[in-house]
């Protein structure tokens, strides 16, 4: 029997030169605008268990129901973006599914009952986050997000802004 592992709100794609792929997105699908985010750094963040310091440019923008994401890692720490790196690919490519439970912990205890494992995990100053991998589908990469009051007002910025985009701009980076 497939266990599904619930409702997915965002899809995300690791890309070589985050401009070129917002430039994709814009000019090919139509997504816009992306709130960006340059040179982010983590609360906290663990890969494979081992406290690393990863500098990531990230980009989001809604479209039709679902949030995009885009990332870019800007230095060479070990982690599981530069893991995505070394694989084969253009400018992006599929990188993970993402859910924002209502009940973290929850989500986080019936993913490990369904065989995934902690890939990468850690909190921004919204909250935590947990990369999980499932061994019996490595490609398949889920995102657990904590569904706290800071990271849902950036969720409904991020949707808001996808309904009201008129395709003029295509990336706001005064949005905080």
């Amino acid at each position: 029997m497939t266990q599904s592992p619930g409702a997915i709100n965002q899809i995300a794609f690791m890309s070589r030169d985050i401009a070129a792929s917002i430039d994709h997105f814009v000019d090919r699908l139509g997504i816009g605008p992306w709130l960006m985010i340059e040179g982010g750094r983590f609360a906290a963040t663990r890969y494979r268990g081992v406290a690393c310091n990863p500098t990531l440019t990230t980009a989001f923008a809604s479209a039709r129901g679902m949030e995009f994401e885009l990332m870019q890692l800007d230095n060479d720490e070990p982690c599981m973006w530069r893991d995505a790196l070394q694989k084969p690919f253009a400018r992006e490519a599929f990188h993970h599914w993402c859910r924002w439970p209502d009940d973290y912990d929850a989500a986080l205890a019936d993913a490990f009952s369904q065989g995934y494992r902690v890939y990468q995990d850690g909190a921004t100053t919204r909250g935590r986050f947990v990369y999980l991998e499932n061994p019996q589908s490595p490609d398949d990469i889920l995102e657990l997000t904590e569904r706290t009051p800071p990271r849902r007002d950036f969720q409904e910025l991020v949707a808001a802004a996808g309904l009201a985009w008129d395709g003029s701009q295509r990336v706001v980076t005064d949005w905080a």
